[in-house]
């Protein structure tokens, strides 16, 4: 980790919270030991929540940063025969780091409590509607004032405290029809949430809009016999966009798979333009090559009436491999949809192999020129390492390298106050640091990614590789 120039805390061990770090799991619990990558090294499960006070600071937090910055990944605290674990399948367990006034206050992590974990550390069960056993592990995201912990196929989310504790499954005041999805985007000009949502054995995909308020309505049921697999959605100013890629519901094909996902090679690859009313009659599909996206950058619609749409292009996952996205390295690609003569073309931006794509979140659906990513080597290494500025305009990459035995996790983009220029702010990301077999928070400036950071808040435990969350500010 590139040295920092001052000290906000001395040096110091972080203090835990008396009574609020949890005992470890029982033994009996712990997954046994494998070659399976998704339960070893900082992909294994942590085995307890934290709570954890007064930890050492290199650098200066800036003042303005007042709120938290939430994670939440797979952490599995109950059997699992390691032959057939998916890494998409394990328990949530949800991080945060409390600052004020360029000062850390905590960092806590949580268990979201689906049946297993709740019966696992001894907690009573949470209410509310859907599954109790399914894991709620994916992203976290705020919406009508409320703190929500969320996951794919057919789960509904959790609600979380302040303290992200677990209160509830919600379905949004009664207003949610079936399951919810992992990675909602929100337009900043209307307020509008978008969800594209499928569940497992139900022949349609809905897309789902929430208003301000926390409410939610199903714009459109569109048909997908199929059964395709779809992470995440993306707007315009008019359109939705929608992914229908290679990735199906096969249970036939692995009966004894906690995830019956897979790649389908008889399956078309396209990409829909959903109108935002949901009018299925205005629904255009768009043919492209075969492959996997998780994660849209971002999409817009151009001056001359083209949407362009900048994805994270896998060419395979879930084929030979079926335990995780392994399968090819993944490239930023951009998608433009030429509406007038029905033609998609694709061009490359940048070919780092970085995952977990963020912007500022300001730009949503509109032209933009900034992205942030993280790297991830899309083979059987697993593996992660620097984090990534992207210039989609210029076609450029500036490279921040954590140090030896570091890796980030996804990158935050937070505007600073006042912000004139885009990239005017900071990139904050969990890193885990193999030195210390434990994680740092390391915060960037935005206009200086290659320079040294502008602080690290030293964790006492290990956030393993996960998937998503964001900086929520108070």
């Amino acid at each position: 980790m590139p040295n920092t120039k001052e000290t906000n805390t001395a040096d110091q061990k972080a203090k835990y919270v008396p009574g609020e770090m949890s005992p470890p799991v029982p033994s009996a619990l712990q997954p046994p030991s494998s070659e399976n990558p998704y339960l070893l090294g900082n992909f294994g499960p942590v085995l307890r929540e934290t709570t954890a006070i007064e930890l050492r600071t290199l650098g200066r937090i800036p003042e303005e940063l007042e709120g938290r910055l939430v994670r939440i990944g797979p952490c599995p605290i109950g059997p699992r025969d390691p032959a057939v674990y998916h890494w998409f399948t394990g328990t949530g367990l949800v991080h945060g780091l409390r600052l004020r006034g360029g000062r850390v206050e905590w960092y806590r992590s949580r268990f979201t409590l689906s049946a297993d974990a709740a019966e696992a550390l001894g907690k009573p069960p949470i209410s509310g509607p859907g599954e109790p056993h399914l894991p709620v592990n994916t992203n976290v995201m705020r919406v009508g004032g409320r703190l929500y912990a969320v996951v794919e196929a057919g789960a509904s989310p959790i609600e979380l405290d302040n303290n992200l504790e677990s209160i509830a499954r919600s379905d949004f005041g009664g207003t949610l029809d079936g399951g919810f999805t992992a990675h909602p985007k929100t337009d900043p000009v209307t307020g509008e949430t978008f969800a594209m949502c499928y569940q497992p054995g139900r022949p349609t995909l809905r897309c789902v809009a929430l208003d301000t308020n926390g409410r939610a309505k199903t714009r459109a049921n569109i048909p997908a016999p199929h059964g395709p697999m779809i992470h995440d959605v993306a707007f315009t100013r008019n359109f939705v966009i929608i992914l229908d890629l290679p990735v199906t519901f096969q249970p036939e094909r692995a009966p004894w798979s906690v995830f019956p996902y897979f790649w389908n090679r008889e399956q078309p690859s396209r990409v829909g333009l959903l109108p935002r009313n949901g009018d299925l009659g205005g629904l255009t599909w768009f043919e492209t090559r075969a492959c996997y996206v998780f994660h849209i950058v971002n999409a817009y619609e151009a001056e001359g009436g083209e949407v362009v749409v900048d994805v994270v292009r896998h060419p395979r996952i879930f084929d030979q491999d079926v335990q995780g996205p392994t399968e090819g390295p993944p490239l930023l690609v951009r998608w433009t949809l030429d509406r007038a003569r029905g033609r998609m073309t694709e061009s490359i931006l940048d070919d780092h192999r970085g995952e977990f794509p963020r912007t500022n979140d300001l730009r949503g659906g509109q032209d933009y020129r900034y992205a942030y990513t993280a790297h991830w080597w899309g083979d059987k290494n697993a593996s992660t390492g620097p984090a990534y500025k992207h210039d989609v305009k210029k076609e450029r990459t500036e490279v921040h390298d954590f140090g030896p035995a570091h890796a980030s996790l996804e990158p935050v983009f937070v505007p600073r106050q006042g912000a004139k220029d885009e990239d005017d702010g900071y990139v904050m990301a969990y890193v885990f640091n193999g030195e210390r077999n434990a994680s740092d928070v390391v915060i960037l400036s935005g206009q200086d990614f290659t320079g040294s950071p502008l602080a690290v808040v030293e964790l006492p435990v290990r956030v393993p590789f996960g998937f998503h969350g964001g900086w929520f500010p108070d």
